[in-house]
């Protein structure tokens, strides 16, 4: 059993991590943030940066390829935790999620979508039960990913 990992937070946003230090951004997000496991955390990693997501922090996992944690933030809100199966304590598991994610520029992440390869779940549309503009995709462990205008 491998002893647990130990995150220290000091002034100025850096954070040490064993004998690693690490430096995020330093820019808070204010809002819900999803955490989400993959068996190949690295895939879905790589997924969602194509998609337009930022990434803001990466702590490699105990093993080669593998993620412990890493923060990805949308650039217009939020952000989403991810991490590799087994590498931490959570009840979270691949491919049971279903994210809600606001953007002005939907059409433009759909082609960011399809240019990964990004199944389609729902077609992009202009829904007439309420204002949005909207499209669904799975990502390779099978969560939903709404990206809409619609934020409520």
């Amino acid at each position: 059993m491998r002893s647990p990992r130990r995150l220290g937070l000091s002034a100025g946003g850096e954070r040490t991590l064993m004998s690693m230090t690490v430096r995020t951004s330093g820019v808070r997000q204010h809002s819900i943030w999803a955490s989400v496991v993959s068996d190949d955390a690295q895939g879905l990693r790589t997924w969602l940066l194509g998609l337009g997501f930022t990434e803001d922090l990466l702590i490699p996992g105990e093993a080669e390829d593998r993620i412990h944690h890493c923060q990805l933030d949308w650039p217009e809100g939020g952000r989403v935790l991810l991490s590799s199966t087994g590498e931490r304590p959570t009840p979270c598991l691949p491919g049971a999620g279903s994210f809600h994610v606001v953007t002005a520029d939907p059409d433009a992440v759909m082609a960011r979508a399809v240019a990964v390869d990004a199944t389609v779940v729902h077609e992009l549309a202009d829904q007439t039960d309420y204002p949005s503009r909207d499209f669904t995709v799975a990502d390779p462990d099978g969560n939903h990913w709404t990206f809409a205008t619609f934020a409520g």
